[in-house]
């Protein structure tokens, strides 16, 4: 009623930053089809004990299957993320043995994947030929965060041109109350991205909700693809979906616009590496 009283459009509550949102709202302009909880059909970057992960692959795989969800991306560690158990090539192909039995007991669609490391170098963290392999790359950084912000935007920006698909995950790296955002040109990633073979994860882990709002704006205006990423580590965990969501919702994104929304053999083709 006061919106009505005011001759503005309904602002949902997670646009009321004064970021805008009363000059769209009254033009008419507001986002339509803010992404919803509902909307996300699958459960991007999930770990398992493979890696960090507290529960089994199959424990997972049945906890997105009970949510409702049409399919999951297994995304354990890389090998440099030794801290993590990042997984060898040997684990990595025992991994891909146990995903095609698992998959003979459930309905959900597993998808085979990593998170990678962006390296110093901005390489990602498997040879091209593993990496190709994958159905989805998330690729992180997960040490280095000190580097000075030109060596920072240079290795980010060069892992996001590498010839592969792959989700930007927990972009700047920030733990909330334990670390800040790593130092880097965050408008050159975002053209960088634009330019290439890339989406952004929408980290839904209640420590990072990275990328924060203010960027992801400015990644739409770029006409970037979003994926709601839960970051899992338990089956638990993937109740992050709805903080992925809530901030994706405070970056203006609409449902259009996140990978995750799309059914099984869109998602999959979407994310494809090659």
């Amino acid at each position: 009623q006061i919106y009505k009283q005011l001759g503005l459009a309904y602002i949902p509550p997670e646009l009321r930053e004064d970021e805008g949102e009363i000059e769209a709202a009254l033009k008419k302009k507001l986002p339509r089809e803010l992404v919803t909880e509902a909307d996300i059909k699958g459960m991007v970057h999930c770990h398992t004990t493979y890696s960090d992960g507290i529960h089994t692959l199959e424990a997972m795989v049945r906890g997105a299957e009970e949510m409702g969800m049409q399919y999951i991306t297994i995304t354990d560690h890389s090998p440099t993320a030794v801290y993590a158990g990042g997984l060898k090539l040997d684990r990595l192909k025992r991994q891909w043995e146990e995903i095609d039995e698992v998959q003979q007991k459930v309905k959900i669609k597993i998808l085979r994947g990593t998170e990678s490391d962006i390296i110093a170098t901005g390489k990602l963290d498997y040879p091209d030929r593993v990496l190709e392999q994958f159905d989805v790359i998330v690729a992180s950084i997960h040490a280095r965060y000190k580097m000075d912000a030109a060596k920072m935007t240079e290795r980010i920006t060069t892992a996001m041109r590498e010839p592969v698909f792959k989700i930007w995950g927990h972009g700047l790296g920030r733990l909330l109350q334990r670390r800040p955002p790593i130092e880097c040109d965050v408008e050159r990633i975002l053209d960088v991205i634009a330019e290439s073979q890339a989406g952004i994860g929408m980290n839904g882990d209640p420590y990072r909700l990275d990328l924060e709002p203010r960027w992801v704006r400015e990644a739409r205006k770029r006409k970037i693809k979003f994926v709601v990423s839960v970051d899992a580590h338990s089956v638990r965990a993937m109740n992050n979906v709805k903080y992925g969501v809530a901030m994706a919702r405070r970056g203006w994104v609409t449902r259009r616009e996140v990978l995750n929304t799309l059914n099984t053999a869109a998602f999959a083709k979407a994310v494809r590496p090659i």
